[in-house]
């Protein structure tokens, strides 16, 4: 999907659920901050071939709830982000929802053609079913037509981006935020309060901050992205190197400030903790509990002659 529907689409959303200024431009720029996992920074273009980072590395689950406790409307921009990346097609990578866990998950049980491809294994415990669709991925961007075959551990959707979806959702977003906007001036009803005061200096000097950093990611990042696309495989300069540290710092100075600026929400992210705590608990217990279910079928299966890996 393409950075203005990410974008429109989250402070659509902002505007029809929430009405406050300033949490819509939260959201959209939290709709901004997953496309940071692209070839921006210290990765050659065959490291980020092999690995796959993007739609993976700022587009799953951990990297959402790191998000929610820096701010929760941020994070809500990011997973709308994620979900409408997470409709497309193994064409354009689709998202890798799990990750860093699925990453330790090594081995598949068939091929993409259904084929077995590994004999079982009692010393192994953690299988995907099968492998990616690489035919499918082998047709889309040249960073995916080398790519090896690996665990399928992406989920995908029906839609192709860059698509009549793409255009759909871009175009629709923008009317419907402009549609709100122009009742709410109007008086017809106040659906996006232009009254609020505006942010103070504690709010305002932390959000520019952390958004010009993101901003100087994804900008000097297509610049880099689009002039070496041509070329051989190498690592990013020096300049490309220092401007993408630059703008890590910004963002992490923008959430220091924020935070110091902030007392409250220091004390609001404590009263949490017990709660992400206890929600990690039970996560990993459940996952144990599960793996441990479906070795002990599987031994059982293996020891009657069956497929242990069958589901």
């Amino acid at each position: 999907m393409n950075f203005t529907t990410h974008v429109m689409l989250g402070m659509m959303i902002g505007a029809l659920f929430f009405g406050k200024p300033e949490i819509i431009l939260l959201v959209g720029i939290g709709s901004a901050i997953p496309d940071m996992d692209r070839e921006y920074g210290f990765f050659s273009k065959d490291v980020f071939r092999k690995h796959q980072l993007h739609r993976a590395l700022c587009h799953n689950f951990v990297f959402l709830g790191i998000l929610y406790l820096i701010n929760p409307f941020l994070a809500l921009g990011a997973f709308l982000h994620t979900l409408l990346d997470a409709v497309t097609t193994a064409k354009d990578r689709g998202v890798e929802w799990l990750y860093p866990f699925t990453r330790l998950v090594k081995k598949s049980v068939y091929d993409h053609t259904g084929k077995r491809i590994i004999p079982p294994d009692p010393n192994t415990r953690i299988f995907m079913y099968q492998n990616d669709p690489v035919e499918l991925t082998r047709k889309s961007a040249a960073d995916l037509k080398d790519y090896t075959p690996s665990p399928w551990r992406r989920s995908y959707g029906p839609a192709l981006s860059g698509g009549i979806l793409d255009t759909g959702i871009f175009v629709g977003s923008t009317a419907l935020l402009l549609t709100l906007a122009v009742l709410s001036k109007l008086g017809v009803r106040n659906f996006i309060d232009f009254g609020a005061p505006p942010l103070n200096y504690t709010s305002y000097i932390p959000l520019f901050i952390g958004s010009l950093g993101v901003l100087s990611v994804l900008v000097i990042g297509e610049i880099k992205r689009h002039r070496e696309a041509k070329k051989a495989s190498s690592g990013p300069s020096l300049v490309y190197k220092l401007t993408y540290a630059l703008s890590l710092s910004l963002i992490a100075i923008g959430i220091i400030l924020g935070a110091y600026l902030n007392p409250s929400s220091i004390v609001e992210f404590a009263n949490r903790v017990p709660y992400i705590i206890l929600g990690i608990l039970v996560v990993f217990s459940c996952a144990f509990i599960m793996l441990r279910i479906y070795s002990q079928k599987s031994e059982v299966r293996m020891r009657s002659g069956g497929d242990p890996y069958s589901v």
